[in-house]
């Protein structure tokens, strides 16, 4: 028999072609989504380097801290009108002590003296904003933000079934090591088109795993479905809508207590701590001794993260950390209660919530790697270079199919 052979599409040319298809729809949004997510790998170790000129000299003579207080009272002299909704200390003795205005943004004072130090650098604190903004809103675009999530969450979506089809397209049909070597292997003699598919199948393979957990922690995080799945496989019953979890990460408590000296975070998203310096300041008498009770409680505290109470009379939220800002597994919230003179539990506290709302914390810091500190950070660093190459490597071999053929 004569004439045109025609060849069935098979379940691999199907895969095959979605995943380009797809690849070439979504690439340029996953490709903006892993150069900021990149460039803000390391927001807060470079945020303490641009600020290194804020670090102070501890007294020669051992002086301790001023009570928060009198440090206030100091500030007050060079910037009266500057009352703090939350105040972090550190254990560092060099660093200095950071006060956070919410909306205002944060200022910083020497803890020994009060010495009002200013506002730090400022420009690479607009530029770390406006990064994280745009990777998940694509702010500076023209688009509305709620357009924007809705398009940086499509390109995660997107993104998940990529990695899964890669996975597929990826696997070996046999087994022999000249088939495994040439998919998890660099091979430096090969050129263009061969060397394309060969970095692409590379960067994918070593990269799947931990790119899966950002991927996933990402979806939780741009979808609500996502994320009250998350609560109902652990048994948990979902927030309510437009109710995030409690200490949900960016705005936990205070200023940004255990990372470096950057934005501010605080409690929950906004709400009146977050509009800036309170209208009636907390007296905070007797707050001192509960502050030295509390450092004798945790004594390998890290920082100190106090926020003003809502309401006269009410106890004074402190997180305390031990370990980086995303490092939640190491952080206690307590409650410094004045009117009691005792240092309660706070029902913040982490493991006083229910499995869902855990979990869902650690997908906050897992996304960034912060959750394992330094050593997740540079894992979440090299998965974001690594998606940059795989957008590359994917476009070129896009462009090879259909016009160089």
């Amino acid at each position: 028999m004569g004439g045109n052979v025609i060849v069935k599409p098979t379940f691999h040319r199907l895969i095959f072609w979605g995943h380009l298809i797809a690849g070439l729809v979504a690439g340029v949004v996953i490709l903006s989504m892993a150069v900021t997510g990149l460039l803000i790998s390391y927001e807060v170790q470079l945020m303490d380097w641009a600020n290194r000129d804020l670090r102070v000299t501890p007294p020669a003579s051992g002086a301790p801290h001023l009570d928060i207080d009198t440090l206030l009272a100091k500030v007050h002299e060079t910037k009266p009108d500057l009352n703090p909704s939350g105040i972090t200390l550190k254990a560092d003795p060099a660093m200095p002590v950071t006060l956070s205005l919410g909306k205002e943004g944060v200022f910083f004072a020497n803890p020994y003296t009060g010495e009002f130090l200013g506002e730090g650098h400022r420009a690479w604190r607009d530029f770390f904003h406006a990064a994280t903004e745009w990777h998940r809103f694509l702010t500076g675009t023209g688009l509305p933000k709620e357009v924007g999530k809705a398009i940086t969450g499509a390109g995660c979506l997107i993104f998940c079934l990529l990695l899964v089809s890669g996975i597929y397209l990826w696997w070996p049909r046999h087994w022999r090591w000249a088939n495994v070597r040439a998919v998890i292997l660099f091979n430096p003699g090969l050129r263009d088109r061969a060397r394309n598919w060969n970095w692409h199948n590379v960067f994918g393979f070593w990269s799947a795993l931990p790119l899966l957990c950002i991927i996933l922690t990402g979806l939780i995080m741009s979808y609500g479905w996502a994320n009250n799945l998350l609560f109902t496989l652990t048994g948990s019953e979902p927030p309510p809508p437009r109710e995030r979890p409690v200490a949900e990460g960016k705005r936990e408590a205070g200023p940004r207590g255990s990372g470096g000296m950057g934005r501010p975070e605080g409690p929950g998203r906004r709400d009146s701590r977050e509009s800036g310096p309170a209208a009636h300041p907390p007296s905070l008498a007797g707050l001192e001794p509960l502050l030295a009770q509390a450092r004798q409680q945790i004594p390998d505290w890290a920082s100190l993260s106090l926020r003003m109470p809502l309401k006269p009379g009410a106890p004074f939220p402190l997180m305390v950390d031990r370990g980086g800002r995303g490092q939640v597994q190491l952080r206690t919230m307590l409650n410094l209660d004045v009117a009691q003179g005792k240092v309660l539990p706070s029902s913040d506290d982490l493991q006083q919530q229910n499995l869902g709302r855990r979990l869902r914390m650690y997908a906050r810091f897992l996304h960034t790697g912060e959750l394992f500190g330094l050593f997740g950070q540079t894992v979440a660093a090299l998965c974001t270079g690594s998606t940059i190459l795989l957008v590359w490597t994917g476009f070129a071999l896009a462009w090879r199919r259909f016009l160089k053929s």
